[in-house]
């Protein structure tokens, strides 16, 4: 088998494993409990909230765990919407964004909000100076994704969040930092963000498991309530596993950041180099600048994506059309928005790499690629 959807989800560290079991066997109080054996566990998880908040350059009362990226990013935008009804109606995101955030602004839109769209360029950065032409006295909450989960493009933060601040200091910022967490660093008070969320699996950590950061001037409503955890935000009783296990995966990845990221950039760019030299009509959707070095999107003219991904999938090589969350809805959204023609869009492909991929994996890959790509250009 050879894994390339790694963006999706990606295999749980040896040692992320050892450390989940761990808790499930020897440490599996409530960590909201009492006792003395409680209190283990609570002080397990305040270990993995500082790791997360060491790796976030935030402080440990700004960090709240979830139970992963769209839940998180349901309770930021669903919060600070709800939260603050008396200031405006107006929200701003983007035409790239995840579903969980894009859908959760197209309801609020069917419900009466006014939101913007933000477009971006061919290579898939928003267009600033539309950012700037938007946001107005009553906008409420402005959502840019970090790093898109389908092209791996990195929006400039520092320089988006500026540009809100300036504009309108009381906006709130938000950002999905699922796909970055790991793969490129970050410093929320020099983006003036307010918001903030990640997620364990996409670290090489457990599903079902993530955390939010919101900085001490967000107002929120909480979306769940039953449990006295998480200082009211997130009130239910809390994955101890997964969070402990969360905070794990990421000290591991901010150890070996340099390291596995240089790792995973040689294979996609040996990758692409040997798709460039041997199958011809493609388009390259992700930069080589400002993207991160996990994610590549390529299309292949001629081609359904999805005919591309069953045929590779038959000789048990795994890649995807886009997210998993939208990969079954049809055309991608991005790469419509970035416009690329229909026929590039239908033949869009995403590999996503992780430290486990090796250049032998795809020398497999390629031949296995180009020997489908002709076959499914011959049935037309």
């Amino acid at each position: 088998m050879i894994y390339l959807d790694n963006a999706a989800s990606t295999r749980v560290r040896e040692e992320v494993l050892e450390t989940v079991n761990d808790i499930l066997l020897n440490d599996y109080a409530n960590p909201d409990a009492a006792h003395e054996f409680g209190l283990q566990a609570a002080k397990r998880i305040k270990k993995s909230r500082q790791i997360i908040a060491d790796a976030l350059s935030v402080s440990t009362k700004e960090v709240y765990f979830t139970s992963g990226g769209s839940e998180g990013n349901n309770i930021i935008i669903q919060g600070i919407i709800n939260g603050n009804p008396r200031q405006g109606k107006h929200l701003i995101t983007t035409k790239i964004e995840h579903p969980s955030i894009f859908e959760i602004f197209k309801e609020y839109e069917r419900n009466g909000f006014e939101v913007t769209y933000l477009n971006v360029d061919s290579d898939g950065r928003i267009k600033l100076d539309e950012l700037t032409d938007s946001i107005r006295d009553d906008t409420v909450l402005i959502s840019v994704i970090a790093v898109n989960s389908e092209t791996g493009v990195i929006q400039d933060l520092e320089k988006i969040g500026n540009i809100i601040k300036q504009k309108n200091k009381n906006v709130y910022f938000h950002s999905d930092f699922v796909q970055g967490l790991g793969h490129i660093k970050i410093n929320p008070a020099k983006c003036r963000l307010d918001a903030l969320t990640v997620s364990s699996h996409k670290v090489y950590g457990p599903k079902g498991a993530g955390a939010i950061y919101l900085s001490g001037n967000v107002k929120i409503k909480p979306l769940i309530f039953g449990s006295n955890q998480e200082q009211g935000v997130v009130q239910r009783t809390l994955n101890s596993s997964g969070i402990i296990g969360f905070g794990k995966a990421v000290q591991i990845a901010c150890e070996n950041f340099s390291k596995d990221n240089a790792q995973i950039k040689e294979v996609k760019e040996y990758l692409l180099q040997k798709i460039q030299n041997e199958i011809s009509d493609i388009r390259v959707n992700t930069i080589e600048e400002d993207s991160v070095p996990h994610i590549l999107n390529i299309s292949f003219r001629g081609i359904q994506g999805e005919v591309l991904v069953h045929f590779l999938g038959m000789s048990k090589i795994y890649v995807s059309t886009g997210s998993a969350c939208s990969s079954r809805k049809g055309n991608s959204r991005i790469l419509e928005s970035m416009g690329l023609t229909k026929e590039e869009v239908a033949g869009g492909i995403r590999f996503s790499f992780s430290v486990f991929n090796t250049k032998e994996e795809m020398d497999e890959t390629v031949k296995v690629l180009k020997e489908a790509v002709a076959a499914i250009r011959m049935m037309k």
